[in-house]
């Protein structure tokens, strides 16, 4: 069920942080609101893989397996899971969840044999997806822009900050009003050029 979404980095801090001290195997919690960068991706996938363009740890297949698993979990916990990012370069797990020591625990039981971080997350997937849900029907109906993506939330930003990002081409002030009336701080709205043809 899980697809693979890729996340660009722009700068390879991200993957060379580590983690909070706890042993392989452990989970621990992380604060939100570290530095990220990266360029997110509008696919659909919940589970975020950046790419180094290096090779993976020797246990990368690991890394994959736990995430599935993790997905499978979140599944469970609708109102609490966000998703999960693979960092192969630090190799370990990265899960953003709304805090439910319920989700925590059910985690910690998996016994995934990786080390899994802990980051808080603003909205659960499930409110991401709402968003999502709203925005695209808009798509070919607004005036002054034109609404030509609209990501999944399935990405970086929508883990770290609970947001779906809006492409517009046209005039953006316009769309970051109407849109932002409608959506508040759900959404991300940015410049981007039309797809050839349109």
């Amino acid at each position: 069920m899980t697809a693979t979404a890729v996340l660009l980095t722009a700068a390879c801090e991200q993957h060379s942080r580590q983690s909070s001290g706890a042993p392989t195997g452990m989970v621990s919690a992380t604060p939100s609101g570290l530095p990220r960068s990266g360029t997110p991706s509008t696919g659909p996938s919940p589970v975020a893989h950046p790419s180094t363009g290096k090779a993976g740890p020797a246990n990368e297949a690991a890394l994959h397996q736990a995430a599935d698993s993790i997905e499978q979990l979140g599944a469970s916990f609708p109102d609490t899971y966000t998703g999960t990012e693979v960092d192969t370069a630090g190799d370990r797990l990265i899960v953003y969840r709304k805090t439910d020591s319920r989700f925590d625990a059910a985690l910690a039981k998996l016994g995934l044999g990786v080390h899994v971080d802990l980051h808080d997350a603003p909205r659960s997937r499930k409110e991401i997806r709402a968003t999502h849900d709203r925005v695209v029907p808009l798509m070919g109906n607004t005036t002054g822009y034109r609404i030509v993506r609209v990501s999944s939330g399935g990405d970086e930003l929508g883990f770290t900050r609970g947001v779906v990002e809006v492409g517009v081409n046209g005039d953006l002030q316009q769309a970051k009003r109407e849109l932002g009336a409608k959506f508040s701080d759900r959404i991300q709205v940015v410049a981007v050029e039309p797809p050839a043809g349109w």
